[in-house]
């Protein structure tokens, strides 16, 4: 299992094998934006930890590259191209469904 390395109170990143995990804290400063932003992404089902860390009782959401690039997409859909919750996520999902594997088919 990874360990968390404690720099001030969170953790940059975690690595695990070949994968290299982000805390929530370093995501969204690495992203631009708020933890409550990310959170209303997760809600809305926009992006979505790559994994979870169980530190005691309760488990911290780990993200790796692939969510930090979505979540530098939803941030532009958001604030340049000002694209609205519900747009976001038919655009999400029309780019999800042009770079599924039996999409290129």
């Amino acid at each position: 299992m990874p360990r968390l390395r404690r720099n001030g109170r969170k953790t940059a990143r975690v690595s695990a094998g070949s994968a290299s995990y982000m805390s929530r804290s370093a995501v969204c400063r690495l992203g631009g934006i708020t933890e409550s932003e990310l959170m209303l992404w997760e809600y809305e089902e926009f992006v979505a930890p790559a994994a979870m860390l169980q530190v005691g009782r309760r488990s911290e959401p780990l993200y790796d590259e692939g969510s930090l690039r979505r979540i530098r997409t939803i941030r532009t859909l958001a604030e340049e191209l000002g694209v609205n919750l519900p747009g976001i996520g038919v655009i999400l999902h029309l780019l999800d469904q042009m770079t599924a594997p039996d999409a290129r088919e």
